[in-house]
């Protein structure tokens, strides 16, 4: 079985969680797609991927996504197909340019699921688009709005800790501990909890990583300051990919912005994070952070397990304010 994401045959290889899965005809019409495609053009770990070996795409996390549901919701296709489909809103590196230029990418992933070839592919399969809108909107295993854990967050948190070696088991092994109590994800003992609490908590660290954040910061305004050279520029970011803004501020005609890209690109080194304002630093501040952990004996994970509840804490100790320039 090819772990190439060609998809040129029915069964599709997740090499994290060790997954062969058969994908529907529809399923494999999506993810041969131009939108979905385009998401092995985007980093799932935004600017950072430039300085880290987190370097994984956001494809890759949507076949996480996928594989995931298909094998805790296999007769779901509609929740399936909302999986593939549910990040092609995003823009390039994803959360780092989003934030700054306030794009909203549940909405444009929603625009792309109502028109154009995505929603031409679900009509031609007897599928409404505003159905599976309607399926990103509620709540899922895919995801919800409490504290307990969707399939989404859950593949993002065991895919960084993966490529970051920081896992204790791997993925493949806690995920079969794992099970779905009505739409919610539970651990089907405390260890595969506490497992799963460990990779919660080591996510968050590594996406609220100093030097992390300030890739992203810092790329935000490069990419500021070229809109607002060539204003036309946000019109297209929706459709781009990686590579392509990259070689848009290169050649921008802003040089804050080129200067800005260029010291990412190849001299990190020169990025300074301190804890006080300097002239022309950026601020990053994080407050709380939501404690996101699956079900237990029935209860949120942290109410059933002491050890859960000590691991999650840590993430009260990530909140904190810095400030970004470059020497």
């Amino acid at each position: 079985m090819s772990i190439q994401h060609t998809f040129g045959t029915g069964r599709i290889m997740e090499p994290i969680y060790q997954f062969q899965t058969e994908a529907h005809p529809v399923e494999m019409d999506l993810f041969r797609s131009k939108p979905v495609r385009r998401l092995q053009f985007l980093h799932h770990f935004g600017a950072a991927a430039l300085c880290t070996p987190l370097t994984h795409s956001r494809l890759e996390h949507t076949v996480g996504v996928w594989s995931l549901t298909a094998h805790f919701c296999p007769e779901d296709l509609p929740l399936r197909i909302a999986a593939i489909v549910h990040d092609i809103g995003h823009l390039p590196f994803s959360h780092a340019v989003e934030r700054t230029l306030r794009f909203n990418h549940h909405r444009h992933t929603e625009q792309f699921i109502l028109q154009g070839e995505v929603a031409e592919i679900l009509t031609n399969y007897g599928f409404k688009p505003s159905n599976i809108v309607d399926i990103l909107k509620k709540e899922s295993p895919l995801k919800n709005p409490t504290s307990i854990l969707g399939l989404d967050h859950l593949d993002t948190y065991l895919r960084d800790t993966y490529r970051a070696g920081k896992q204790l088991q791997p993925p493949s092994e806690l995920i079969r501990r794992l099970h779905l109590r009505g739409y919610l994800l539970e651990a089907q003992d405390d260890e595969a909890a506490a497992a799963l609490a460990h990779y919660i908590v080591e996510g968050h660290r590594l996406q609220l990583e100093p030097q992390h954040v300030a890739m992203d910061a810092l790329l935000a305004k490069a990419v500021t300051h070229h809109c607002e050279a060539q204003p036309e520029m946000k019109r297209h970011l929706p459709f781009l990919m990686d590579h392509e803004l990259l070689h848009a501020l290169m050649h921008s005609r802003n040089g804050i912005a080129q200067e800005t890209i260029r010291v990412l690109m190849f001299e990190p080194h020169r990025i300074q994070i301190g804890s006080q304002p300097v002239p022309g630093s950026i601020e990053a501040s994080f407050g709380s952070v939501p404690k996101k952990q699956p079900l237990l004996r029935e209860k949120p994970a942290a109410e059933a397990s002491f050890q859960v509840a000590v691991k999650l804490a840590e993430l009260e100790s990530l909140a904190g304010t810095y400030f970004f320039s470059i020497a």
